[in-house]
Parts: structure tokens; sequence; C-alpha cells
């Protein structure tokens, strides 16, 4: 080992990012310093009916926040559906058929790490892969028009990001707001690369709705849960390349 050392320094040396490709937490550190607010708190007030045997329950509103990512310059936001949606948990424990939930969004708003509050509204809610996109208002009293929204950085157009098992990557999180939503990176692995039927990476200590990259920075997904028969069980990924797709959909609904 000692005869190689000083190639290794050489190259250190001549090529600064040699070092860096040896320390992906520089590339973290600064993804975190350049980019932690397009992961952003969702606040989502919700008015929920349950008629269950014939009967309606009285209705009754809650308030639920949830972890996001900003996708897009517009301010358009990812969420895993099942932290704004009880309905799955409310049909888990209720027995026998015949029972239904109704969620109503009485308010949405998009948290911003200096305190501005960016109502909302609900634009996509996709039960199948747990999505939930979000759009701010615009015109009358809105302030979005007036905000900057810091989005997740993509990846250059010809880069080939390729995910294997075991490999390193980090999520952008926040922590809540009796911590005052302090930015986080949580480093984690990769377990496992599901090509079929659809393309999820099933990735260690992520947290539903931020957004996960690998040891270049590259944007790699959002994490949500696997749906089985309409409940939410295991955390996966699911790739920016699927998420992208289905943005674009919501965009065409929303001209």
């Amino acid at each position: 080992m000692k005869r190689h050392f000083p190639l290794l320094l050489l190259l250190a040396f001549s090529n600064p990012s040699f070092l860096e490709a040896k320390r992906p937490e520089l590339t973290w550190r600064k993804l975190l310093q350049d980019h932690a607010d397009c992961v952003t708190w969702v606040s989502a007030t919700v008015r929920v009916e349950v008629s269950a045997g014939g009967r309606s329950m009285p209705p009754q509103e809650q308030k639920l926040e949830a972890l996001g990512t900003i996708i897009a310059e517009d301010g358009l936001t990812v969420l895993s559906l099942s932290r704004v949606d009880p309905t799955a948990t409310l049909l888990s424990r209720m027995r026998g058929g015949g029972s239904t939930v109704n969620v109503n969004y009485t308010e949405v708003l998009i948290l911003m790490q200096d305190g501005t509050e960016v109502p909302a509204r609900l634009v996509l809610k996709d039960s199948d892969l747990d999505l939930a996109f979000v759009l701010p208002l615009k015109g009358g009293k809105s302030q979005a028009d007036k905000i900057s929204f810091p989005y997740v950085p993509r990846p250059a157009k010809d880069t080939d990001v390729k995910t294997r098992a075991l490999d390193e990557v980090v999520s952008l999180g926040k922590l809540g707001r009796n911590l005052y939503r302090q930015s986080t990176l949580r480093k984690g692995w990769v377990s496992a690369v599901i090509e079929k039927p659809r393309k999820y990476l099933v990735i260690d200590n992520t947290s539903p709705g931020t957004p996960v990259f690998d040891r270049e920075g590259n944007w790699l997904g959002i994490v949500v849960y696997k749906m089985d028969r309409g409940r939410p069980t295991s955390i996966v990924t699911l790739p920016a390349e699927d998420i992208d797709e289905i943005a674009e959909q919501v965009r065409s609904r929303n001209k």
C-alpha cells in the first residue's frame, strides 16, 4: 500500500474532484447548503365524513402536517398521500364491508422556511402510487406570485444515473416544529432495485415525502409507501423520472 501512496497524493492534488469522489460527504453537505429548502412542511386541514353500516358519523375536522418536496419553480410540491389522507387508516379500523370515507380539503398551506404560509390546493391524488401533488394558489391575496420557490436540483440531461444495491445515498429532510424545522441529511443504502411491474428503489433510513440523492448529488426520486389493497405497507422510493412524468400530466390538467 505504501508504494501507491505518492500516486494517490498526486491524483488528489492534480485533480480536486478526485478527493470529492472519494468523499461524497462534501457533495452532500453542499446539497444541504444549497437546496435544503426544496423540502418543506405542508399543512392540510381536512373534513372527514364516515359512513358505516348504513349510518353516517358526524363530520370531523383534522389538521395534518407532512413533508413534501418542491419539484418546480412554480411551487408544485409532491407528498406521500398517506400522510395527508386518513382514508386508509380509518378503513382499517372498520369491520365489515360497506364502509365509506370521504375526505375534503378545506385548507392547504405550504409552510416556507421563513415562516411564510403559502395557500395551495391539492391538484392530484394517486392512491395507487401514494402520491399527492399540491400547487400554490396564484392571484388575489396569495403571496405565491412574489415567492421564489426553491425546487429540487436535477442532474444534467446527459447524465446517466444508475442505481445498484449497496449504493450509498442521502435524503434531505426537515425536523418538526418543536426543533425549529431544521433541515437534515440522512445517509442510507440501496437494499434492492425493483424493476417490474414498476420500478422502485428500496432504501433504508428514509421518510415519506423526501427526496433521495446519490453520491454525485443526482436526484433519484421521492420516498412514498408501497400500497397494497389501498393500504400503505413498505417504504420505497419512486424514481424521479416517474415523478416528472406525472407532474407533466398535472400541469396539462391545470392549464
